[in-house]
């Protein structure tokens, strides 16, 4: 179940176009003490956010520079460029004097409503004529992932096209396909102040899992450089807890990894593409 109150951000002491902010890093969103970068993402989304005072983001570019660490967090929120309709905003992140992300965001009163022409889905894997979208009831249980790691506890999952264990997650062909939604524990309403924070988790999640088809996750290791997304306008319309099919490709070399994905509604409107690159460990 995820708990909302994680990505509530405490300070917001401004100065000029700068806001500063804390948090602290718990432990359950860590993986072996280590922070989950879809964590450590959507902070510095929430961020963008409260500085700001936009309701809906056009798109997260994101660095990881160092690990985080269970202990305090330090969020600096700045102002790159403002303007009427959009504004474009820098956050950095530093624990004990380290500087562990940073992440820029454009934020437009265009991504308001929902397109006035929907996108072409990137894959066209399902949705099609020959290959209907899937139904999320008929997905295979993907529960082992919550049971295995704990900062995966987040959500729900149902697979379309995922291994159903981490001993079969080395099938040798990079591509994934699965429903996800946030898990609101039988809640009332969503538990997400901001749904987009909840797009950065699954991305963050899932994005390495098509090329750790390829290299494993046994005996290797994909440590995140960046994570990339772009949303389409109207995607922070739909709430955190309804269904989205994330489906992800990539490749894999001797010491390095790419990876790029989509989330669709379940009507099949395209909600965002993402990517990301690692190095294999």
């Amino acid at each position: 179940m995820l708990d909302g109150s994680d990505f509530e951000l405490d300070g917001g002491r401004h100065d000029g176009q700068t806001s500063r902010y804390s948090r602290e890093l718990p432990e359950h969103w860590c993986f072996d003490g280590r922070a989950f970068g879809g964590y450590t993402s959507a902070l510095a989304l929430a961020a963008v956010v409260a500085h700001s005072g936009r309701p809906a983001a056009a798109s997260l570019s994101v660095t990881f520079v160092e690990g985080g660490v269970p202990g305090p967090l330090e969020l600096s929120a700045r102002t790159i460029r403002g303007g009427k309709a959009a504004e474009a905003v820098e956050v950095t992140i530093n624990q004990a004097d380290r500087t562990i992300l940073i992440a820029s965001s454009w934020l437009a009163d265009g991504w308001l409503g929902p397109p006035s022409v929907d996108a072409p889905v990137p894959f066209e894997r399902y949705g099609t004529a020959t290959t209907p979208l899937p139904d999320p009831a008929e997905g295979t249980s993907l529960e082992w992932l919550r049971d295995q790691w704990a900062p995966l506890r987040f959500a729900h999952r149902r697979g379309v096209d995922y291994p159903d264990s981490l001993k079969r997650f080395h099938r040798g062909r990079p591509e994934v396909a699965l429903w996800v939604k946030v898990d609101d524990g039988d809640a009332d309403q969503d538990p997400l102040r901001h749904p987009q924070i909840g797009d950065v988790l699954h991305a963050d999640a899932h994005l390495f899992d098509s090329p750790g088809q390829v290299t494993g996750f046994v005996e290797a290791w994909l440590l995140s450089l960046d994570l990339s997304i772009i949303w389409q306008p109207g995607a922070h319309l739909l709430p955190s807890t309804s269904w989205r099919l994330f489906e992800g490709r990539g490749s894999a070399a001797t010491s390095g990894v790419s990876a790029y994905g989509s989330l669709r509604a379940d009507d099949g409107s395209l909600l965002a593409v993402m990517t990301s690159q690692g190095l294999v460990r």
